[in-house]
């Protein structure tokens, strides 16, 4: 059969990913993360970790006029100025792009902290930022639509003072009311109902085996309490103290805002995620798990894998500054698409000024250049129609340039075509169809409980007949001997006009 295959598009969405880690301490967390994200070649983490705090800055008064240490008296000026920055946190940059980046510490503009797809926040405390960097934090995930993440620790969370910031209002956990009885350690995670339903937690393709894996993982000392679950927010991990709840994932979390109450011993969040605006944030409550992968080599592949796949799952959709978009017409002839390009500033506003031009490649390899023109009903979308001639996959590369003809930016997506494929596509009658080729060819439908009727009027029914002849010219009466005496009028004419003109 000719209609037993079918082409598919897959989207890998090539990164790279890049990933802002920011800590205040150096730890054991990032150590193990870094090295389990190396092995993904599409992402990359880049660390900002303070390794001193700032300290109270001091007004020297030593000989007159001079505000600077007296134990830097001999240095030059600029010396002098790089040595009284004691005031301020010592950071460490680690795997940046350049120089620059990272040079002033957090990012304070939107441009600067937009280039990144996720922002990983562990063990460092709301003021370490300012108002305005963690309103930048709060755009980046609800307008930019970024992955964040906040891990726990001694200083985050509520620990780290975030109730009742632009932070704490992107976390999926309320701050406020919470118990101040620590949890018994150590304690255990399982996995909730919710959590089993999402591939990004589990690591083993079994049920089986995956209960087994969970109680052979090692017990946990660090765990930082939280409130209330918020509206919309899934708890797919829990923790509790050894001989709890079991990992049967009995303790069902929903974002009605009340606390669940377990069988036996004491039950919390460890792992919470949710949407928020544009992107989404999750929280882990658990502040050591890297006790994880000390146990042994098995267990340290499967906190690596852990960590990549928790990494996927806050880049996994986040919107580039462009993209292209294909929007199918299958219920149109020859199943037209309208493709759909955003552009987008470094601050991911609305880009206007720019002239955007479409590469489509067909499934014979040919190409064709569009130009997309402007959208009248959304700024920085630009649109442009294509007609597939053939059946298969095709590919468009959509490029932008900026008001000098610089390209800025590019974006690239695939689609496929089968032109045979509606008529397969449904069993069902196409009742509205077949009455307009009825209407169109001077026909009429017929009921299936009517059919004897119809059978017994078809003898006495007219039916027009279209037939087609074909003669030759020569054929046609009067044509031959009008052609006959149109060739004698023109030589006797000829004849006239010479003797007329008395030419030879």
């Amino acid at each position: 059969m000719l209609n037993n295959e079918r082409t598919v598009v897959v989207d890998r969405r090539r990164g790279p990913y890049r990933i802002l880690y920011v800590s205040g301490r150096p730890n054991w967390e990032y150590k193990f993360l870094k090295r389990a994200l190396e092995a993904d070649e599409q992402v990359q983490l880049v660390g900002l970790l303070r390794v001193a705090r700032r300290e109270p800055k001091y007004d020297w008064r030593g000989r007159r006029g001079e505000q600077s240490n007296p134990l830097y008296r001999g240095y030059d000026e600029r010396e002098q100025a790089e040595a009284e920055s004691y005031d301020q946190p010592v950071l460490v940059r680690l795997n940046t792009r350049d120089d620059a980046e990272l040079a002033d510490g957090f990012p304070k503009t939107a441009e600067a902290l937009f280039e990144y797809h996720a922002i990983i926040l562990d063990d460092v405390e709301k003021n370490f930022f300012t108002q305005d960097q963690m309103e930048l934090v709060r755009r980046f995930v609800a307008e930019r639509g970024g992955g964040f993440a906040m891990l726990g620790g001694m200083e985050s969370l509520r620990e780290g003072g975030y109730d009742r910031t632009a932070i704490g209002g992107i976390l999926p956990v309320y701050l406020d009311r919470v118990l101040e009885a620590p949890p018994a350690r150590p304690v255990r995670m399982a996995l909730t109902r919710e959590g089993w339903l999402e591939p990004w937690v589990r690591l083993r393709d079994n049920e089986l085996d995956e209960r087994r894996r969970m109680e052979e993982m090692p017990g946990f000392e660090v765990l930082n309490r939280v409130g209330a679950i918020k509206a919309g927010a899934r708890v797919v991990a829990t923790a509790s103290p050894q001989g709890g709840v079991g990992f049967d994932g009995g303790t069902s979390w929903t974002s009605t805002g009340r606390m669940p109450v377990p069988r036996q011993g004491e039950v919390v969040p460890a792992l919470v995620v949710h949407r928020y605006g544009n992107g989404r944030a999750a929280v882990l409550t658990v502040g050591d798990l890297w006790r994880w992968g000390l146990r042994s080599a098995e267990m340290r592949e499967d906190m690596d894998k852990f960590w990549r796949q928790m990494a996927r799952f806050l880049v996994a959709d986040v919107p580039r500054r462009f993209e292209v978009q294909v929007v199918p017409r299958p219920e149109l002839a020859n199943q037209p698409v309208e493709l759909r390009v955003r552009t987008r500033g470094k601050d991911f506003g609305p880009l206007d000024d720019v002239s955007v031009t479409v590469e489509v490649r067909d499934p014979r390899g040919r190409t064709l250049q569009l130009r997309a023109a402007p959208s009248l009903s959304e700024r920085g979308l630009f649109e442009v129609g294509y007609v597939p001639g053939d059946s298969g996959g095709y590919f468009a590369r959509a490029g932008v340039r900026d008001a000098g003809g610089i390209e800025i930016g590019s974006a690239e997506t695939g689609w496929t075509v089968d032109l045979q494929a509606r008529e397969f596509a449904s069993i069902h009658v196409n009742r509205a169809l077949l009455e307009r080729i009825a209407r169109a060819t001077g026909g009429g439908m017929v009921e299936l409980d009517e059919l004897d009727k119809f059978a017994a009027r078809l003898p006495s029914r007219e039916a027009p007949m279209t037939a087609v002849w074909v003669r030759p010219l020569w054929d046609l009466p009067g044509v031959l001997g009008g052609v006959f005496v149109a060739i004698i009028a023109c030589f006797a004419g000829e004849w006239l006009l010479r003797r007329w003109k008395q030419t030879p």
